[in-house]
């Protein structure tokens, strides 16, 4: 099922190469050694096999490992035009159980109903103002969210929840799982350390 907004310009070109999606000045958007954190991210999102959203599409590893699960439903959100045809091309539009919506979910928040799961991992989003609306208006009451974690951003996610969401953290340790810096981000951008000994998944549920 296909839910299709208008495409707006884009100044950056996306491209699939060497297990990486990567912007046209060759800056990584998702790398494939993140395949063990997205495993685990699928495995909590869907904890009761229910209506599951993941913003964000990029290389589809969370999706894939999703589908796996068998949730009755899973909605995708993803905004960007050179993904969208990559899901095209790979036949996410013709899977029973899934909707794509192409449009920025800032946009789409109060009209696309409530779910069990939640994901979010977008890339240079200005996102951390609308998480709260984003699960008043979609989380349901016993459901559970994450995103792919920045400390210093999901502190200041933390400040603008009501006492409503309760917050919990899992980790996985990094036997060199993270590639260095010049490996994840050759030409720039931000990066995990390689050295860190947890890589960290927030959970966030909410209580009523």
């Amino acid at each position: 099922m296909e839910q299709l907004t208008e495409h707006k310009p884009y100044r950056s070109k996306y491209t699939y190469v060497d297990d990486k999606l990567v912007n046209q000045i060759g800056q990584s958007v998702m790398m494939g050694w993140e395949r063990p954190v997205m495993k685990r991210v699928s495995e909590i999102i869907t904890f009761n096999q229910g209506r599951v959203l993941n913003i964000g599409f990029g290389m589809g590893i969370v999706d894939s490992f999703i589908q796996e699960r068998n949730p009755l439903h899973h909605t995708i959100i993803e905004n960007h035009p050179d993904v969208y045809t990559k899901m095209v091309s790979d036949g996410w539009l013709e899977k029973e159980n899934v909707s794509v919506i192409c449009d920025k979910w800032q946009n789409v928040i109060e009209v696309i109903g409530k779910f069990d799961g939640i994901y979010l991992d977008t890339w240079y989003d200005n996102r951390t103002f609308y998480v709260k609306n984003l699960l008043d208006n979609c989380l349901k009451e016993g459901g559970v969210f994450s995103i792919w974690y920045n400390e210093e951003e999901f502190n200041d996610i933390l400040k603008r929840l009501p006492d409503c969401y309760e917050v919990d953290y899992e980790y996985i340790k990094n036997d060199g799982l993270i590639p260095s810096k010049k490996e994840q981000y050759e030409n720039g951008g931000c990066y995990i350390d390689p050295n860190v000994e947890n890589i960290v998944i927030p959970i966030i549920r909410r209580l009523n």
